[in-house]
């Protein structure tokens, strides 16, 4: 079929994802992102969650259809005898779906569990399938236990099925180790890192000092900011640290941090022990917005980077560094770390500035750098809107996605 009639087909793609809304992370902001610039685009788009997702948001108004995965998918898929028999069941669940929407492309996040399943069921079958990492799913640290493939169950299925993908999406250069580790072949992985939209971050202009007013910021110092679950691997615990360290060489007065997400308040202890309470705001995840119609990040949040002078994320490992990009749309510079998925998503010096992984004494002096170099500032801002523009913006990582359902289509001739 030629391939300019092939790129002007309607497409039939089932995203399925087992974390969805209201649950807020990277994956999920991708998934919703990406199946609202699909629907834009005239496809029909299908998002297939978790039943206990799907429970809590049936009632919600997107423009894509969204529908549940069977009860018990992510407990039971791994069980020896329970979960052959719920694959079984599951299969043909998967193929009244494919029946009745006439899916020709299935976009899976995360190997596990909805990679395997979808790779299960398409296996000999002549149809696109495209698994997107998600992080978890796919890398490993020793150090802050994180990952699922050091449950030797969840890494078995993951090296059997992933690699029966059609493509593999890493979000970062860091990532493709990790896939070639599990058995996915170099010529099926494709690099199509997160996005924002940035047209949305540009219509949000908060008055500043009410926003801080509203949050019980300081109106007059200068206000960093940091946003993500608090898990040992984003590094929170170093970002504190190197607060601490700024507070000892007693250039801490005008500087004050707001933290912003899940869990963060179990920081409160260590900011205690520090005598940094009155340095360190923490705000616990904010959600989505009531009138907000599931535009993420938030409103609020655009509002409070927007009302921040600078970001800092000392992540320890991502997939892909979605804070520092949010950051560079909200025009403030940013501080981030040389670790996986964190320096992709920045040139050192020139959109913003790397620490060393774990190091809070580096840390702190790239804090104190952003703050005393007014110009280092502007430099940061001017250039870091030309790389969201020129690379992360939504209209090109959406169209990253929709030119590779095509392509792939075309390959196997559907």
């Amino acid at each position: 079929m030629p391939k300019n009639k092939i790129t002007n087909n309607k497409l039939n793609i089932a995203i399925a994802i087992s974390s969805f809304f209201p649950s807020i992370g990277g994956a999920q902001v991708t998934a919703h992102n990406l199946a609202s610039y699909l629907h834009e685009k005239n496809h029909n788009v299908t998002m297939i969650i978790s039943w206990k997702n799907w429970r809590k948001i049936k009632n919600e108004d997107f423009s894509y259809r969204i529908i549940p995965m069977l009860p018990g998918h992510q407990s039971l898929i791994g069980k020896k005898i329970i979960g052959g028999i719920y694959s079984l069941i599951l299969n043909k669940y998967l193929y009244f779906l494919t029946k009745k929407y006439k899916f020709n492309v299935w976009q899976s996040f995360g190997t596990y569990p909805m990679g395997i399943s979808i790779s299960k069921f398409l296996e000999n079958k002549n149809t696109t399938h495209i698994i997107r990492t998600v992080g978890y799913d796919i890398q490993k640290n020793k150090d802050v236990n994180y990952g699922y493939r050091f449950d030797q169950i969840k890494e078995k299925l993951i090296i059997k099925w992933a690699k029966k993908c059609t493509k593999a999406i890493a979000l970062s250069e860091s990532v493709i180790n990790d896939l070639l580790d599990i058995g996915v072949k170099k010529n099926q992985i494709e690099i199509i890192p997160c996005g924002v939209d940035l047209s949305r971050f540009n219509s949000i202009n908060p008055n500043v000092k009410q926003i801080r007013e509203k949050y019980g910021l300081p109106k007059n110092k200068f206000l960093y900011i940091c946003v993500g679950r608090n898990h040992e691997k984003k590094g929170f615990n170093y970002l504190v640290d190197a607060f601490n360290i700024l507070s000892q060489k007693k250039i801490l007065d005008n500087k004050h941090l707001v933290i912003i997400g899940d869990k963060v308040n179990k920081l409160k202890k260590q900011i205690n022990e520090l005598n940094l309470s009155s340095h360190i705001t923490l705000i616990e995840e904010l959600g989505i917005d009531d009138n907000d119609d599931y535009y993420v990040p938030s409103k609020s949040l655009i509002e409070l980077y927007k009302s921040s002078d600078a970001c800092v994320f000392p992540s320890l490992i991502e997939t892909f560094a979605m804070i520092n990009i949010e950051a560079m749309a909200s025009s403030i510079p940013v501080i981030s770390t040389n670790a996986p998925g964190c320096k992709e998503s920045i040139i050192d010096n020139y959109d913003g500035l790397l620490s060393e992984p774990g190091n809070a004494k580096d840390l702190a002096e790239k804090i104190d750098q952003i703050y005393s170099s007014i110009d280092l500032r502007k430099q940061l801002i001017v250039n870091g809107k030309n790389t969201i523009s020129s690379k992360y913006d939504w209209k090109i990582i959406g169209k990253k996605f929709e030119n590779l359902y095509y392509t792939e289509i075309s390959n196997k001739g559907e």
